[in-house]
């Protein structure tokens, strides 16, 4: 990695509410095992974290759409967006080693950073509390993301969705179409477009 991709992960980890000085040198070791990984350019669709690619992925720029794909429909729908410094996996297949139903595609061009499930192994053996710990808190914010926004699509109103996005969700806000936007607050687009005409505010 170059010293760009490394300030970012380091920025990343100390913005973890688990984080102390205490975990440096477990910090240190991941990002020195981490490799540049995967460029991807809009509309491409990235490998499955699966039973096969139990990596982990740092997202260091762009924007990733994660997808659902239903068994009881043919059309996939919108599960997530995930934003620039995330890290994301699948947490059924690493703890499970369930088939998973979720799969990317790059909202922007993207760049991903990766840690190979062969080098996290390594360091677990070496650091297993503290790396499990990042791994944790990780994932934990991973999990408040998706838990604040099921709060958001019990929300009854199309217009106090949108104005929650943008006040939770600013930087996904400005980057969203509006076909994007109505998936991610669960209306369909006529609904949104009613609610722009009414209220110019929403406009990006």
């Amino acid at each position: 990695m170059n010293s760009g991709e490394k300030v970012a992960m380091r920025n990343y980890f100390e913005s973890l509410p688990v984080y102390s000085e205490y975990f440096d040198e477990a910090i240190d070791a991941i990002i020195a095992a981490m490799d540049s990984g995967i460029r991807a350019e809009k509309g491409r669709v990235l490998l499955e974290l699966g039973a096969t690619n139990k990596d982990f992925w740092f997202l260091k720029d762009g924007f990733l759409k994660e997808m659902y794909r239903s068994p009881y429909s043919n059309e996939d729908s919108l599960f997530n967006m995930i934003p620039p410094s995330s890290i994301f996996v699948n947490e059924d297949t690493l703890f499970a080693n369930r088939r998973p139903l979720h799969y990317f595609v790059a909202y922007t061009s993207v760049e991903i950073l990766r840690l190979k499930e062969a080098e996290y192994q390594k360091l677990l053996q070496q650091y297993p509390i503290l790396i499990n710990l990042l791994y944790i808190s990780g994932t934990a914010e991973i999990q408040r993301g998706r838990r604040e926004r099921l709060n958001m699509l019990r929300m009854n109103k199309t217009p106090d969705r949108i104005v929650w996005v943008q006040q939770h969700r600013r930087e996904l806000y400005q980057f969203m179409d509006r076909m994007t936007l109505a998936q991610y607050v669960g209306v369909s687009r006529a609904s949104l477009y009613r609610a722009f005409e009414k209220n110019k505010k929403y406009q990006f």
